[in-house]
C-alpha cells in the first residue's frame, strides 16, 4: 500500500507542465471573442484546441505529447492572429516555438527523452525571462516614465494605493518608478546567480503577483506565463520539491477521493465562487461591462491561484539559499529562439513595429524621428516605417475617429494596410501638411509584402508631451 502511495519519480516536466497549461488557460480566457465565434471558424477551433491541450497537460503531466500539442495548438493560434499586438501572447509564443524546437532535435537524434527534453528548455527559459526584464528596463529609460505626473508605473500604483488614501503621494509615486528599475535589475542578475536566485526570484514573483491585482489591464496571463517560466529557471532540486509537496498535498488526496479529474476540482469550486462574489457584487451596482465583469473573476481566481503558487515557490526557494548545486549547461541551439527574440524587440528605435517589443507601458515614443529616451537624441532608424505620420481628421471607421478626437497620429503604413483589410472605409487625413480626402484602398493602395503585413503592427501615436501611459 505505501509502495501504491510513493511520489512518483519526477522528471523535471512533471511540475513544468501543469504550470504552462495553467498559463495557456489564463492567456485565452482573455480573449473571450476568439472562444465564442467572432474571429471566424479557424480561430475558434485553435482557440478550443488550446483549452483542451491545457486541461489535457494539467491531467497528465507526464504525457509528453500534450505539452508539445498545447505549444504547437498556440503557435498555430498565435499564426492565425498576425499582426499580434500582445507582448505576452508573443513571449509565450517564444517559448512555444522553444519546445517545438527542442522536440524536432532530440527526436531526429534518436529519441525525445523527457529529461534531455526538460534540461533543453531551462535556458531559453531563462533567456526569455532576462530578455523581458532587460528591455523592461531599456525601454523605460526615458523622460515619461520618470515623469511622476504621466508615468505608466504610477498608473498601476495609483489603484493599489487609492485604498489607503496615498494615490497622490509624491514619494509613492516616485517609489513606483525606481522600484521598478529595482525589481527588474535584481532578477536580472539573481537568473545568472546560482547561489542566490532566491533573491531575485522571490522579489519578481511578488511583483508579478501583485501587478494583475491592480486590476490595470489582463495581467493574469503575463504573470503566469513569468510563474511557468521561473519553474523552469530554478535549480532542479527546487522544482523537484515543489512537485513533492504539490503532489502529496494536493493531488494525491484528491485523486483517491475524485479520481483523476478531481485534480481540477478545486479550480472549478475557486472559478465558482469568484463568479458568484463578481455577480452578487454587480446586482448590488448594476451596469458593468461584461468584459470588466469577466475581469473581475479572474482577479479573484488570479488572487488565489497565484498566491498559492508564489508562496510554495518562495518557500522551496528559502530552502534553498543558498543554492550550492550542479550548475546548468544547455546545447547551443537552445539559443537561437531566444536570440531571435532578443533582435525582435529592438525594433522601435530602427523604425519597424512599435508594438509587441516589451515596450508595454513604457510612455516611450520613437515615431516621427524623435524620441523620449535617454540614450538617443534621435531614434537610430534603419527603416523609414515610423518617420511617415499621418493625422487623421474624418473615417468611416469608429476607432479612427475615435483616435482622431483624442488627437493622436497614426504612422502611414498602418492607414495604408487598415485601407487593405477594410476596402469599403474611407480615411481623410494631413500628410506633410497636404489634406488627403477620402483615401480607399483602390485610391491608396498598399504595397506590402507578406512579411510585413504580418509582423509591422504599430501603435497610435501620441504627438502631446510628456506623453501620457498607454498600452
Amino acid at each position: 500500500m505505501a509502495a501504491e502511495r510513493a511520489t512518483p519519480t519526477y522528471d523535471g516536466l512533471t511540475a513544468v507542465a501543469p504550470c504552462w497549461g495553467v498559463a495557456a488557460l489564463f492567456s485565452i480566457v482573455g480573449d473571450p471573442s476568439g472562444l465564442t465565434g467572432r474571429e471566424g471558424i479557424i480561430y475558434l477551433l485553435l482557440a478550443w484546441s488550446v483549452v483542451g491541450a491545457s486541461a489535457l497537460t494539467i491531467l497528465f503531466p507526464r504525457k509528453t505529447w500534450a505539452f508539445v500539442g498545447l505549444a504547437a495548438c498556440t503557435v498555430l493560434l498565435y499564426a492565425v492572429r498576425l499582426p499580434v499586438a500582445s507582448n505576452n501572447k508573443t513571449i509565450t509564443t517564444a517559448f512555444d516555438l522553444c519546445i517545438l524546437l527542442s522536440a524536432c532535435v532530440l527526436s531526429a537524434r534518436g529519441s525525445l527523452d523527457r529529461q534531455r527534453f526538460y534540461e533543453s528548455l531551462r535556458t531559453p527559459a531563462r533567456l526569455l525571462l532576462a530578455i523581458m526584464y532587460f528591455y523592461g528596463i531599456f525601454h523605460k529609460i526615458n523622460t515619461d516614465f520618470l515623469d511622476p505626473t504621466v508615468s505608466c508605473a504610477v498608473g498601476l500604483y495609483k489603484p493599489l494605493a487609492a485604498p489607503f488614501g496615498l494615490e497622490d503621494n509624491l514619494i509613492g509615486r516616485y517609489m513606483a518608478i525606481w522600484s521598478t528599475f529595482v525589481i527588474e535589475g535584481i532578477a536580472i542578475v539573481a537568473l545568472f546567480w546560482r547561489r542566490w536566485f532566491a533573491i531575485g526570484l522571490c522579489s519578481a514573483l511578488v511583483f508579478h503577483y501583485i501587478i494583475p491585482i491592480s486590476a490595470y489591464s489582463w495581467y493574469m496571463d503575463f504573470s503566469s506565463l513569468v510563474f511557468a517560466l521561473y519553474m523552469l529557471s530554478m535549480p532542479r532540486d527546487a522544482s523537484a520539491k515543489i512537485y513533492e509537496i504539490v503532489y502529496r498535498h494536493m493531488v494525491e488526496p484528491l485523486r483517491a477521493l475524485f479520481g483523476r479529474i478531481g485534480i481540477l476540482a478545486p479550480a472549478g469550486g475557486l472559478l465558482l465562487a469568484a463568479t458568484m462574489v463578481v455577480l452578487l457584487l454587480a446586482l448590488a451596482n448594476p451596469g458593468r461591462p461584461a468584459l470588466m465583469l469577466l475581469h473581475s473573476i479572474f482577479i479573484l481566481t488570479w488572487a488565489v491561484v497565484g498566491g498559492i503558487a508564489m508562496t510554495v515557490m518562495i518557500y522551496v526557494a528559502m530552502l534553498y539559499l543558498p543554492y550550492t548545486g550542479p550548475r546548468q549547461s544547455s546545447p547551443k541551439w537552445t539559443w537561437i529562439i531566444p536570440a531571435l527574440f532578443f533582435i525582435s524587440c529592438v525594433s522601435p528605435y530602427v523604425g519597424l513595429k512599435t508594438e509587441s517589443s516589451i515596450n508595454m507601458f513604457s510612455n516611450l515614443h520613437t515615431e516621427g524621428g524623435s524620441t523620449n529616451h535617454l540614450m538617443f537624441e534621435k531614434p537610430p532608424y534603419l527603416f523609414p516605417y515610423q518617420q511617415d505620420i499621418v493625422q487623421v481628421v474624418a473615417s468611416s471607421s469608429p476607432s479612427l475617429t475615435r483616435a482622431a478626437n483624442e488627437g493622436t497620429m497614426s504612422v502611414m503604413f498602418a492607414i495604408e494596410e487598415f485601407l487593405r483589410r477594410h476596402p469599403d472605409q474611407w480615411v481623410t487625413f494631413t500628410h506633410n501638411g497636404r489634406l488627403v480626402e477620402h483615401a480607399t484602398a483602390a485610391t491608396l493602395p498598399s504595397a506590402s509584402n507578406w512579411f510585413e503585413r504580418k509582423f509591422l503592427i504599430f501603435k497610435h501615436v501620441d504627438p502631446n508631451r510628456p506623453k501620457v501611459c498607454t498600452h
